[in-house]
């Protein structure tokens, strides 16, 4: 970003005031909320003010702004490579904006990862050496990436959750608060891993998997499950 780059933070629920004091931490002042909830416009969120809809934002130049995507992902089996956080995203970039990775200063991120455009990566997280973050990902609180892990793009690996080496996490996944995948496994496009659930298997496309071990309870697509 730019010094005459106005930040905006699209989204202001829970996950906005995250991303507002870790951008303040790291030195940033936040310029405006945008939020589609008309009922907020005008309001306030911990001193920034939310300006409007995503058309108060889009009805300005592109490369005068820099955005956060601050809507949480919200775990949908089979269809969450179409969730909404993806769809905001998509929808702004398809117009021109760029987004900005947020990093929090508490976070362990290796010189030698690489990090998608738009990925937060939250207090306490840690990412180690030979990881990739996809585009508009969530690396949230005290989750933790051991080495060569590969996280697709619009997925969200929540707070607690930890990963040994060489997992590789596709597009659209949920990874769920306090879960561990194990070294080594595949967790296919649009999967969730349950909170807490341990998974010692590859988990399938579109599927959801719970407890100890993980187990799925939801079937394929196309199947009687």
């Amino acid at each position: 970003m730019t010094t005459d780059q106005d930040i905006i933070v699209l989204c202001a629920g829970g996950h906005a005031r995250v991303v507002i004091d870790i951008l303040r931490r790291s030195g940033h002042a936040v310029a405006a909320l945008a939020d589609n909830n008309s009922a907020l416009h005008g309001t306030m969120l911990d001193d920034v003010q939310i300006v409007g809809a995503d058309s108060e934002i889009l009805a300005r130049d592109p490369k005068s702004v820099v955005l956060f995507n601050a809507l949480g992902n919200t775990p949908k089996s089979g269809d969450n490579a179409l969730s909404s956080r993806r769809k905001l995203f998509e929808k702004f970039k398809n117009k021109g904006y760029a987004f900005v990775q947020v990093i929090s200063p508490q976070a362990v991120v290796s010189e030698r990862a690489r990090l998608g455009e738009g990925c937060h990566i939250i207090t306490g997280a840690i990412v180690h050496p030979g990881c990739s973050v996809g585009a508009n990902t969530i690396i949230n609180t005290g989750a933790q990436l051991d080495h060569d892990c590969q996280i697709g793009d619009h997925s969200h690996i929540a707070p607690g959750a930890v990963l040994g080496g060489t997992v590789c996490v596709g597009h659209g996944c949920h990874i769920g608060a306090g879960a561990i995948v194990v070294q080594g496994l595949t967790i296919g496009d649009g999967a969730v891993v349950g909170a807490g659930a341990v998974v010692i298997k590859d988990v399938a496309p579109g599927t959801t998997v719970v407890g100890n071990p993980a187990k799925r309870i939801t079937p394929l697509p196309g199947t009687r499950g």
